[in-house]
């Protein structure tokens, strides 16, 4: 049999009923069998056992760190707009979602960031999109700064800080609220504050559209806001085709990242600030990852009062306890120390200039009554920590050292900055989190090369607590992984198959047995599924076939254009129905998959689109028409024939039952 011009070499009838075993329940051949794990209902086929092969499969039979990714953190693998196809970007309407404090400190703390963005914008603008700009800022933030006084002066201001004439807009922001003139002009476009828009922070679904009206891309580039749902970030990213990280957005992640990374080792993490019952779940995330913790501020009166240490009550979080020995309990089972501090500068409060240092002990189990308050980490305390960071190889700090938020009293935060200083110049690595480590820090000679700084500590905080990121997880997905491809195929050499929504494997696991000259690919969302097909592909001994557990509608161009042989063929059969209504985002065909499906089959690669509801049909074949750029025509239509003589357990069911098959088979040209 030939498809797509390759002569395919049939290694058993192509009519043959013959199915290996995959999980279910099943019975020799001649007899009726259940095929269990199919999305759709479960129908009753004829098949019969295929022999297991005692073939080498360890390279399966391992587990498949490859295709089941850890949903927790999967969804932190984005597509960013250095990895975009630069060349997409010409000519589209690309809306760029800011952070206005990066923008109003050119100098301060977050120059670099702002260096990222600018560079987000200037990278688009030079590589021809027409670039929109949305931001918000508070009216405290407005009150100070003369520069946020209307949409004109911030206009001013951005086109002195990008060297590009940046025109302000008011009213609604979207590009219909622009004039005639200013649409067709190669300027840059800042639209009126969205804090204005009570649509905004509601998320609501309508002013999300007209955000995104006549925009075609969306690259959120204000990290600070991954922790909240706007309509900004989150809403908009419905009704743009791709949605993206900028410069700043992809640095700020990679940085969040690094505090999961245990690679290095021993790792601690100095903790600071207050409130333990609502840090709880990070905390006791860093008692399971890290080799020590050294508890400051309030935070240390918690641990210190759980291990049995005197503490006034005026001190002590009442409902903290239970989380407060949970944590000592993981501390104590993994064999890690937790530290506190030794002693504390301390203020009288009869004598707002009355500074002493005390023991903590003595401190907290008396002193506090006669009117001491402790306000900061003391001398000893310090040198504690500078003779154990001595042995760690990688220190996160997050939170300040400080009992009180007044700056007045954060000595020991700087002295920690210049310990931190030092150690960092022995190889290790250090991760500062919030303003107080990251200021800290700042103006110290050539450190900036050598920190991994995020001032975002409430989106950290959330991190570590394990939640959903929503501005985050909002945007399209990458696959996070290299695929080894020489480990999965044995021959990388052979044209590849891809069967978008695998399901089950039925049809994928027929069509590698019959054909060995292809190899086949299927990309599933469900991973119970694909687990359940890995393990079989291994008992079978199957080196043409595999599985990858990803939304292939943003990850199909990062899988498959590392693959180094030719794209042949591509299938989508029978999508549900409800995944192609508009406003579901997650549909399958979509234009990013039609684009990256055009761009990387060969050509006179074929399309092969089926499905059991015409009108769904017609939806992909107009979607692949459509967004095809020209490459893409149909070969066959309408009732045509199935191709392969392989068919799938749903189409099976479909035929069983009389009713038809919709199928067209797309060229590219």
């Amino acid at each position: 049999m030939q498809v797509c011009g390759v002569q395919l070499s049939s290694a058993t009838s192509r009519w043959r009923e013959s199915w290996p075993p995959f999980g279910g329940s099943y019975e020799c051949a001649g007899h009726s069998c259940c095929i269990s794990g199919s999305q759709r209902p479960l129908c009753r086929v004829q098949c019969c056992q295929v022999p297991r092969s005692t073939g080498n499969v360890a390279h399966l039979q391992k587990e498949d760190k490859y295709s089941c990714v850890d949903r927790s953190t999967s969804y932190l693998h984005v597509q960013t707009l250095r990895n975009f196809p630069i060349e997409k970007l010409y000519g589209e309407v690309v809306l760029v979602r800011l952070d206005s404090v990066l923008l109003l400190d050119p100098l301060g703390l977050s120059s670099c960031s702002l260096k990222r963005t600018l560079s987000t914008i200037k990278y688009l603008y030079k590589a021809g999109g027409k670039v929109l700009l949305v931001t918000s800022w508070d009216p405290v933030l407005q009150s100070v700064n003369p520069v946020l006084k209307s949409t004109e002066s911030f206009a001013d201001y951005m086109s002195s800080l990008l060297q590009v004439k940046v025109i302000p807009v008011n009213g609604v922001p979207c590009l219909t609220s622009c004039k005639k003139e200013e649409r067709v002009q190669n300027d840059i476009i800042l639209f009126e504050n969205l804090l204005n828009f009570r649509g905004e922070n509601a998320n609501c679904n309508d002013f999300s559209q007209k955000l995104a009206s006549g925009a075609a891309i969306f690259v959120n580039d204000s990290f600070s806001l991954s922790h909240k749902i706007r309509a900004s970030t989150v809403g908009i990213t419905r009704f743009c085709y791709a949605s993206l990280a900028g410069f700043h957005f992809e640095e700020e992640l990679m940085q969040l990242l690094k505090i999961n990374d245990t690679t290095r080792r021993p790792y601690i993490a100095i903790i600071g600030g207050s409130n333990f019952l609502r840090k709880a779940p990070a905390l006791h995330l860093l008692a399971s990852q890290c080799d020590g913790l050294f508890l400051v501020g309030k935070l240390s009166f918690q641990i210190m009062n759980g291990l049995g240490i005197p503490v006034s009550s005026c001190l002590i979080e009442k409902n903290a306890t239970k989380e407060v020995l949970q944590l000592i309990e993981i501390a104590h089972n993994r064999n890690i120390p937790i530290y506190y501090p030794t002693d504390l500068w301390c203020l009288n409060s009869n004598n707002n200039e009355q500074l002493e240092i005390f023991d903590s002990a003595e401190l907290l189990s008396g002193l506090i009554s006669l009117g001491w308050t402790p306000v900061d980490i003391g001398p000893s305390t310090l040198e504690r920590i500078s003779s154990l960071l001595s042995s760690y190889k990688k220190i996160l700090w997050i939170g300040p050292t400080s009992f009180d938020l007044t700056e007045e009293f954060s000595v020991g935060a700087t002295q920690l900055g210049q310990i931190l200083n030092k150690a960092s110049h022995n190889s290790c690595d250090i991760i500062l989190v919030g303003g107080a480590a990251c200021k800290a820090v700042k103006g110290m000679s050539d450190s900036s090369s050598q920190y991994t700084a995020s001032e975002n500590e409430s989106i950290v905080w959330e991190f570590l607590k394990g939640r959903i990121l929503p501005g985050i997880a909002a945007l399209d997905k990458s696959y996070p992984y290299q695929i080894p491809w020489d480990d999965v195929f044995s021959d990388t050499t052979q044209p590849l198959f891809v069967d978008i929504g695998s399901g089950n494997g039925l049809f994928l696991f027929q069509m590698a047995r019959n054909w060995e000259g292809l190899n086949f690919l299927g990309l599933e969302m469900n991973e119970k599924l694909v687990v359940r097909c890995l393990q079989d592909v291994a008992s079978a001994g199957k080196r043409n076939l595999y599985f990858l557990s990803t939304n292939a509608t943003s990850t199909f161009r990062s899988i498959v254009s590392s693959y180094p042989g030719q794209l042949t063929l591509v299938s989508i059969q029978c999508p549900n129905p409800d995944f192609n209504k508009e406003q579901n985002r997650w549909r399958m065909v979509r234009r990013m998959l039609v684009e990256a499906v055009a761009d990387l089959l060969q050509v006179n690669g074929k399309i092969y689109l089926q499905s059991d509801v015409e009108s769904v049909l017609l939806g992909m074949k107009e979607q692949f028409i459509s967004h095809g750029k020209g490459q893409l025509v149909v070969d066959s239509d309408g009732r045509m024939e199935n191709p392969f003589g392989v068919v799938s357990d749903w189409e099976r069911h479909v035929l069983a039952r009389g009713a038809p098959m919709y199928r067209t088979m797309l060229r590219k040209v």
